[in-house]
This record gives C-alpha cells, sequence and structure tokens, in this order.
C-alpha cells in the first residue's frame, strides 16, 4: 500500500514577492502555490498511490477563492479517473472545508467531520480492507479541545493513519493541544499524518511514525528551504518506509555574505561587494538543494526548482562599512536592483527578496582584543551567557520593553508590535555588543 500525506497547501495565497520590475516573473510568483499541490496530485498519479491525505489547511483563508476552489476540484477529478480517494481535515485557515463549497466535491473527495472524529475504510480491489484513516476537523479559526483522546482504532490488523492539525504544544489551546507522547501513546495507531508546523519533520519513526509533511511551497523567507510532501509505502508487517518528494518551484532561502572570508580581498566598494554576492549566487545554483533530514527522494531536483528568494545577510568587519554608515541613500535598495537585474536571468533565477547589512565597525586586532583585554573578553562571554542561559536570556528579555514580544504565535502576530524571534535577538544582542566595544576602544 502506498499513500501521500501532504498539508499546508494555502490554495488562494501567492508568494509575497512585490517588484514592478519583474513583470515578467509574475506568473511564477503567483502560480507556485497551486504548481506545488499540481506537482502532488501528479506524483499520487505517477506512483499509484491508493489515496492522499491533505493535514489541514487546503485553502489559505475563509473568503475562499473560486479559482483556488475551482483548481482543487480538477485536480481531484484528476485523481477520480484513477481510483485515488482524497482525506481530509480542516485546519485553523479553511474550518469552513465540506461547509460551504463553490462547487460539488468529487465523489473521492472526504473531509473529516468537526464534531467527532470520522474513519475511512481503505479496500483492496478484493474488498478486503487494508487501511484505516481517522480524522477531525477544526471547528473554527481555533480549536482547544484535545482531540487525540478520539482517535481510537478498532483494531492493528491493519494500517491505522491519524491525521491531526495541530502545533503539538500542550500550552497553546488555539491549535489541538497535545504532546508527542499523548500521539505515541496510542499503540493501535501506526502513522499520524500531522499538519500545521510548515517544516517536514519526523518526529517518531517507530510505530507509531508521527510525522510532519511541511509546506508544500513556502511563501516567504519565513517559509525557507525546499517543500514537499511524503511518499509512505507499507510492507506486508505494516511497516512504514518515508520518501521525501519535493514540489517547490522557488526556493526561499538566506545567504550569509561574509566579507572576511578572503582575508586579504575585501570588498571596499559595493561594486566589489556586488561581484562578491554574484559569486556566491553562482555556488547556489551549482549546489544541490538541501532536502529535509533524515529523509531521502529519489526526484531530481533539477527538474523542480525553477528559482531561489534570497535574505542576503551581509556580515563581516571592514571599512566598506563606513560607506552604509555614511550614505543618505538606501544602498540595500540599490544592491537589490543591481543584483536583480543579473541573477534573474541565471539559468535558475535568483531573485534579492531583501538585504540583511549586519556590518561591524573596523577594530584594529579584534581577536587580540578578545584573547588579551580583560573587558573586551568578558563581554564576548557575557554576550555568549545571554544566549544559552534561559534565566539570563529571560532578564535581558524583560529590559526590551514592550513594543517587543517574545512569546508569540505566528498565525496570530500582534502587528502592534515588534517580533522578538531568535535571529533578532543574537543580532540585537550582537549590536550592543560592537556598540560597546567600539565605544571603548574610542575612549582609548
Amino acid at each position: 500500500m502506498k499513500f501521500i500525506h501532504s498539508a499546508d497547501i494555502h490554495l488562494g495565497s501567492m508568494l509575497n514577492v512585490y517588484d514592478e520590475n519583474l513583470k515578467e516573473y509574475s506568473d511564477v510568483f503567483r502560480n507556485a502555490v497551486y504548481d506545488a499541490f499540481k506537482k502532488i496530485i501528479d506524483y499520487a498519479i505517477d506512483i499509484k498511490v491508493n489515496f492522499l491525505i491533505i493535514s489541514g489547511d487546503l485553502y489559505d483563508r475563509d473568503g475562499k477563492s473560486i479559482k483556488a476552489n475551482s483548481f482543487f476540484n480538477l485536480q481531484c477529478r484528476r485523481l477520480l479517473n484513477e481510483n485515488i480517494n482524497v482525506y481530509i481535515a480542516a485546519g485553523n485557515h479553511d474550518p469552513f472545508v465540506g461547509k460551504r463549497e463553490i462547487f460539488n466535491l468529487p465523489e473521492n473527495v472526504f473531509i473529516c467531520s468537526s464534531e467527532e472524529c470520522s474513519e475511512f475504510e481503505m479496500k483492496d480491489e478484493y474488498s478486503n480492507i487494508i487501511a484505516r484513516v481517522y480524522g477531525n476537523s477544526y471547528r473554527g479559526k481555533s480549536d482547544s479541545r484535545k482531540l487525540y483522546n478520539s482517535y481510537n482504532p478498532v483494531d492493528d490488523n491493519v494500517f491505522n493513519v491519524a491525521i491531526l492539525h495541530t502545533e503539538l504544544n500542550p500550552n497553546n489551546f488555539n491549535y489541538v493541544p497535545c504532546t508527542l507522547e499523548n500521539l505515541k501513546s496510542k499503540k493501535k495507531m501506526s502513522y499520524w499524518a500531522l499538519g500545521h508546523i510548515h517544516k517536514c519533520r519526523i518526529l517518531n519513526d517507530i510505530q507509531p511514525v508521527v510525522a510532519y509533511s511541511g509546506m508544500p511551497q513556502g511563501r516567504d523567507i519565513g517559509e525557507e528551504g525546499i517543500g514537499g510532501c511524503l511518499l509512505v509505502e507499507v510492507n506486508e508487517v505494516n511497516k512504514p518506509s518515508i520518501e521525501f518528494l519535493p514540489t517547490s518551484s522557488v526556493v526561499w532561502k538566506r545567504v550569509e555574505v561574509d566579507i572576511n572570508e578572503v582575508t586579504d580581498n575585501q570588498p571596499k566598494n559595493l561594486t566589489e561587494l556586488i561581484n562578491l554576492m554574484e559569486s556566491k549566487a553562482q555556488h547556489i545554483i551549482n549546489q544541490l538543494e538541501n532536502i529535509p533530514s533524515g529523509l531521502h527522494t529519489n526526484v531530481d531536483l533539477n527538474g523542480i526548482v525553477k528559482g531561489y528568494a534570497i535574505r542576503w545577510i551581509i556580515k563581516g568587519r571592514g571599512s566598506i562599512n563606513t560607506i552604509f554608515e555614511d550614505s543618505e541613500d538606501d544602498l540595500e535598495e540599490i544592491i537589490k536592483e543591481n543584483l536583480n537585474s543579473k541573477l534573474m536571468n541565471y539559468s535558475k533565477f535568483i531573485y534579492t527578496d531583501s538585504i540583511d547589512v549586519r556590518l561591524e565597525k573596523e577594530i584594529f586586532n579584534i581577536e587580540g582584543l578578545k584573547n588579551d583585554n580583560t573587558i573586551v573578553k568578558e563581554i564576548y562571554e557575557l554576550c555568549d551567557e545571554f544566549s544559552e542561559k534561559d534565566d539570563l536570556r529571560k532578564g535581558i528579555i524583560a529590559t526590551f520593553g514592550q513594543v517587543w514580544e517574545s512569546n508569540y504565535d505566528m498565525e496570530n502576530i500582534n502587528y502592534l508590535k515588534m517580533q522578538l524571534d531568535e535571529d533578532t535577538f543574537q543580532e540585537i544582542l550582537r549590536k550592543a555588543r560592537e556598540l560597546i566595544i567600539y565605544s571603548l576602544m574610542e575612549e582609548k
């Protein structure tokens, strides 16, 4: 038996790319989410799977797009022609699924109830039950029920699949609170097909297998990396093997450009910096994209990925920092325009989405100071402690003020506050460290 586990399709959304200078690529960015779902359907047909699982958030929002609904129906009719069923649990983005359909759903599409745990039987050509699928849909945009308690297979003689849309956080009552241990305790369950977290991860690789398939197509830098779905093959003793199937036509990436990489050839002006970034871009094109850890794929990634959307992080210590500090122009935007005019023409396009400048002032023999100067050494050590020790970390975050939100929900961001994610926290520490050290050096 074979099935595909997918989740978080978010039909009706598009990539967060807004650049009037790139109109010829607008269709690529607008249709990437749809293309990813079509690839899932292509895989299902080519591999001849028995069924397809969608673990929540098939659609992006309540105001269902007619285009999205029509597209979904057309793709499911392709599966109907191949006798492939589709089992869906509604998530927090699309609790309306099955309740306010614009088109009649094809008869091969089954939607889990929002009131009780649904059970579906999958039979072979001889009418033998080869799998049971269990699932429970969200009632609304949040759901505080401990739904896993209602997933109770009648036996473990067949492969039992559970569809659940959860954050796996027992303290977050918006998204079906539970723990990994709660799911693992359901011994009759064979496979937990999870949705909601947009990163593909295998959390438990023995029965019951617990897995997030991740998002098929990232839409911004917060959803970086290649997305896809999971092909699950089950042998005679109900033991599953899992393969990653890539679906992202556009891959979001953070790329660091360290100006100190070659100590005797640091970029001294914008032309040299842009040239360095171009050489990094060439490396991106030539490098095989990493798939999720612990998984393998038999798919040629070169046939899937059309291009990349990059956030460049420019770091290091050198004289070029003065150009950024003294300029009244938006140098980041100038660099972005220069890069896009060149890199969008590559065999796999490279779109520069944003540039994060983290350059530091020139300080003579900084490495020597870190080793020999007691104060500088203590500043570095203190910053390391703030990063690693929870009590110190909480203390320093408390001094940041109420404008920052450190425990935020990515699905319900408070836009009146600044979001203190890990990357931002580390950058605040770095800037504070540099400001103190440079001030000490000036006084000296």
